[in-house]
């Protein structure tokens, strides 16, 4: 069996899984739903993954850990739409969640920071990428699988796509993630700053937005 696979919708609680839990040091998710449970937060996590599955250009891998079994890495690929579409199909139950998780969302919201942070990262992928650039959405490990290669395993097979194509590989890195990306050819193109006192609370996070060029073949 190959290592790393397409994601389908019965993986929905452990790619939110992984997701939650691999930025617990991150603040975000924490601000954004003030008083959520880790839980709740993942339970909201299981929509928002669909509305992933749902999208024909979003191609979602995972990585089952070989000795237990558990799904250890997630990721994202958001493709041009020369690449092909991704074939995932949700049942009809299913896709009509995945057409607004927002509604299913913790509450309270903390909307003007949620609001803000999606701007950012639209903003961000307006001005560095265009229609024929491959964006990574997600990258992300359990904490107990970091540094077996996972990660690694499934960049390397973005890059091979990336390089076949000549296409350009866009992100947004956390500053635990940049090392691995500056070790894969990225390049940080910029930080981009959450300041959190702009939106009731207090301190800042930073997000670093990184390209990768293309290798010639």
């Amino acid at each position: 069996m190959d290592l790393i696979q397409y994601a389908t919708e019965a993986d929905g609680p452990g790619l939110a899984k992984v997701n939650v839990q691999s930025f617990q040091g991150r603040r975000l998710l924490e601000e954004v739903f003030p008083g959520a449970t880790l839980t709740r937060v993942q339970e909201y996590k299981v929509i928002v993954g669909m509305k992933h599955l749902s999208d024909p250009n979003m191609h979602v891998l995972k990585i089952h850990d070989p000795i237990s079994g558990e799904l250890a890495t997630y990721s994202r690929w958001h493709f041009p739409a020369s690449f092909g579409p991704s074939l995932i199909t949700l049942t009809e139950d299913v896709a009509v969640l995945a057409k607004d998780p927002v509604q299913h969302a913790p509450q309270p919201i903390n909307t003007e920071l949620a609001t803000a942070f999606k701007k950012l990262l639209a903003d961000a992928r307006k001005r560095y990428t265009t229609e024929n650039d491959i964006i990574l959405d997600l990258l992300a490990t359990l904490p107990e699988y970091q540094g077996r290669g996972f990660g690694s395993a499934i960049l390397k097979w973005g890059m091979e796509k990336a390089d076949a194509s000549q296409s350009r590989i866009f992100l947004e890195g956390t500053p635990e993630g940049v090392p691995l990306y500056l070790k894969h050819g990225w390049k940080i193109v910029e930080e981009a700053v959450m300041d959190y006192s702009l939106y009731g609370s207090d301190g800042r996070e930073s997000f670093f937005l990184m390209m990768r060029d293309p290798v010639s073949q």
